[in-house]
Parts: C-alpha cells; sequence; structure tokens
C-alpha cells in the first residue's frame, strides 16, 4: 500500500475537535502525497491517478472490482474511531452513501472506471474556483468521502 493511501485512510479516521488537528495534518499529507510536484495544487490527471493507487488498495482479492465489504474494510481505521466513539452507525451509513454513489450501475459493484468517473464527479465538486485544480483547502473540504466521514464521526460536544 502506498503511503499515501495509508495516509488518506489514517487522515479520515481520526474525527472531533480534540484529534481535529491531527486528521487536519494526515490529510495535508496525504495531499501532498498527490502534489508531488510541490505545488500546492493539484489536477485532475494527478488526481484520478492517485485514486487508481487507491482503488488498488480497496480491490483486495486483486479482481478489478470492489465490493461493499472491501469497500468497507478498506477504511477499518475509521471504523474502529466510530467504534471507540460510539458512531458505527453514522459511519456505516456515511460509507455505504459513498459507495452507493461511487456504484453508478447500481450494481453493489464498483468497477475501476465507475471509481475514476466517480473520482472526477468529485474532483469537479471540490474544486469551487472552478479553476481546473484543486488546493489543498479543497482537497480538505470538498472531497466526498472526507465531507461524508467527518459528518459521521462528528463529535457531540
Amino acid at each position: 500500500m502506498k503511503l499515501t493511501t495509508l495516509a488518506l485512510s489514517l487522515a479520515l479516521a481520526i474525527p472531533g475537535a480534540a484529534m481535529a488537528q491531527e486528521g487536519k495534518e494526515l490529510a495535508e499529507l496525504v495531499f501532498e502525497g498527490i502534489d508531488q510536484a510541490g505545488r500546492g495544487y493539484v489536477d485532475m490527471g494527478e488526481f484520478t491517478n492517485f485514486g487508481g493507487d487507491v482503488f488498488y488498495s480497496m480491490d483486495q482479492d486483486e479482481n478489478g472490482k470492489v465490493s461493499l465489504d472491501e469497500f468497507m474494510a478498506w477504511s477499518a481505521g475509521s471504523s474502529g474511531i466510530a467504534e471507540e466513539i460510539d458512531r458505527t452507525n453514522a459511519y456505516e451509513t456515511a460509507m455505504r452513501v459513498v459507495f452507493a454513489f461511487w456504484d453508478r450501475n447500481g450494481d453493489a459493484v464498483l468497477s475501476r472506471t465507475e471509481h475514476r468517473q466517480s473520482l472526477v464527479t468529485d474532483f469537479r465538486r471540490a474544486d469551487l474556483d472552478n479553476d481546473m485544480t484543486i488546493d489543498k483547502n479543497e482537497f480538505l473540504t470538498g472531497f466526498s468521502l472526507n465531507i461524508a466521514l467527518r459528518a459521521a464521526l462528528e463529535v457531540k460536544e
């Protein structure tokens, strides 16, 4: 598993105010891993290439498809945090919703094509200033998986 993929999993696994800084720092590491040129932004090519690495890490049985079970297992770090803060149901719902959005044909399996198409859609949604790039802030606040997990794992004070 590539370092950036591991860092993404970890960044998405840290909820709540007490862990907000650590989660942000890990998410920033992920962004820096995607932005290998160090420009402070990523273009769609960099984003989807990174997504290809993520797809590979999710496809545990290496059949070129990601089942819901593989998808849920991929973010196992987040599931542990959800359990620890008694947010397991919210976490599982968020993951299932993201999977359903990405599973464009509704066959309960993510193909490489569906995953790539979903990343393109997510990129466009996160690109708030429509400059065809995503800066660090847009990545941290606009990527659909980040949004879903942040909402699911929000600690109520």
